[in-house]
């Protein structure tokens, strides 16, 4: 991972570079092996570096083009950059990064470049013939681009709390942050847990200049459906392997020390699977195990690790001791994640090993319908019969159900069978909620809340107000995942 910041607007900022270098220094832990400022008289852009790809200084940013008219900031990797290099065969690159390719498919496509990009990033890029700014996330956001904005400018980074150091917005909770954060132990997008910061969205860019700011979307999950002209389960399962094996091996090219997250779950022990296929030496694995049993995976990453003769680190937890690490997981997410705690753990103790970078099996479960929500979500959507009777008939049948049960799952169900209708856009929020909106109401003694985000998200990008519900339910459920940012991860990646 990288760091990256900037501030588009300089007016009535007398020294611009030193509140760049302020949030530079608060994303050192993101970069510890090279910074750098770029500034002119419209931007300022900092950089904070963690190498990966051609760890020499050439490499180190801002990175600019060979007439210095471009400047870059990047955090992430373009995983088909070595491809990409064979169609721009007639640039001299005087580095092996893929961030000098990055620059020079600008160069040769301007901003449809994002069009051929297969990676995971946030990067800004200032063209100064053009006098514009363009701010990107990657297609699913998975690497994390947060700003500010008001009338004199733009501020943007990697973190918010590099915003906040800025000490240009003011440090004020977001009240609608708050509830989706009690919801769902997150804040979907584009709001954050802070008044007046948003998340870039997910496969967007933002143009900035003199004319204004526009943001446009590149990318849409919804319109990329692709015909492979398969027709057999058999045909399917080989096309997927043959993506799979693909995918692991544009990841696996680093020039540092790499390995993986093993919780001994399908997803990550495919992909550890598909690296030791790939690698001429021992995978390295890590797996977070805890004393007590009913917490504990360790036997089934051990089998795993067993299986593809991977070097295996076991960091064995009791619960004292995890409690004692969560505050410091706590300083180093300034995004709220309930899996926040977990990965740092494991992150902590895998750079501990000396490795820079790793691989995880995150998104595989939404992908591949391995949680139980999808079979839950099937069998709601299979009792739609249920939809006959008047909601204050099946709110009362739902209110008796968790009576008798009294248990987080039949509170949801309860919830949900007092719900207009019985479709996904209705079904998932309460499914994937953390605290029913009663409960929530109790505890911060607010009467109306506002809108569940999920669920109106979710009407938009299904139509179910048009009745259209035109994917295939497992389609669908992975859909809701993706677009409601449950596989979002903590900010420190």
């Amino acid at each position: 991972m990288c760091g990256i910041n900037g501030i588009y607007g300089l007016e009535g900022l007398s020294k611009p570079k030193n509140i760049i270098q302020e949030m530079n220094d608060a994303l050192a832990h993101r970069g510890p092996d090279a910074e750098g400022i770029f500034e002119s008289s419209e931007v300022v852009l900092g950089h904070r570096r963690l190498s990966i790809i051609d760890t020499t200084d050439a490499s180190n940013q801002p990175l600019f083009n060979e007439d210095k008219t471009i400047a870059l900031v990047f955090n992430g990797e373009l995983y088909n950059y070595l491809e990409l290099k064979e169609e721009l065969s007639d640039v001299n690159f005087r580095t092996q990064s893929d961030t000098e390719v990055l620059i020079a498919a600008y160069e040769k496509w301007g901003i449809n470049c994002l069009a051929k990009f297969n990676g995971m990033f946030g990067f800004a890029i200032w063209d100064d013939k053009l006098k514009k700014l363009f701010i990107v996330r990657d297609r699913l956001g998975i690497k994390p681009l947060y700003f500010f904005e008001n009338d004199q400018r733009i501020i943007f980074s990697s973190e918010i709390r590099a915003l906040l150091k800025s000490d240009l917005i003011e440090r004020k909770l977001d009240p609608v942050g708050l509830v989706a954060y009690l919801r769902y132990q997150t804040v979907h997008g584009p709001r954050t847990i802070i008044k007046d910061v948003r998340q870039q969205p997910a496969g967007h860019f933002m143009e900035l200049s003199d004319e204004g700011v526009s943001v446009r979307q590149y990318w849409d999950i919804t319109k990329v459906r692709k015909d492979y002209g398969l027709n057999s389960t058999e045909s399917w399962l080989n096309k997927s392997k043959e993506i799979l094996h693909s995918s692991v091996e544009m990841r696996m090219r680093a020039d540092v020390p790499f390995g993986a997250f093993l919780s001994g779950g399908i997803d990550s022990s495919a992909i550890v699977g598909l690296m030791a296929e790939r690698s001429t030496q021992a995978v390295q694995t890590f797996n977070v195990a805890f004393e007590e049993n009913e917490f504990s995976e360790a036997p089934f990453a051990k089998i795993i690790a067993n299986k593809f003769n991977t070097n295996h680190t076991e960091i064995l937890l009791k619960v004292d001791q995890f409690k004692e690490l969560i505050p410091d997981a706590l300083r180093s997410m300034d995004h709220p994640s309930g899996d926040g705690p977990n990965t740092y753990v494991v992150s902590k103790a895998t750079k501990e090993a000396g490795i820079t970078m790793a691989l995880s099996g995150l998104g595989g479960d939404e992908l591949f319908a391995g949680y139980d929500i999808f079979k839950r979500s099937a069998s709601l959507i299979s009792k739609r019969w249920l939809s006959s009777f008047a909601p204050q008939l099946r709110g009362f049948a739902g209110t008796m159900y968790h009576a008798l049960k009294r248990n987080v799952a039949s509170e949801k169900i309860a919830e949900i069978l007092r719900e207009d209708y019985l479709e996904l856009p209705y079904i998932y929020p309460h499914s994937r909620s953390l605290f029913a909106d009663h409960r929530i109401s109790e505890m911060l003694q607010q009467k109306g809340l506002p809108k569940n985000a999920v669920q109106t998200s979710l009407l938009e990008l299904l139509d179910y107000k048009e009745g259209a519900g035109a994917y295939p339910f497992l389609s669908q459920v992975s859909i809701c995942f993706e677009r409601s940012g449950s596989t979002q991860v903590p900010n420190y990646t």
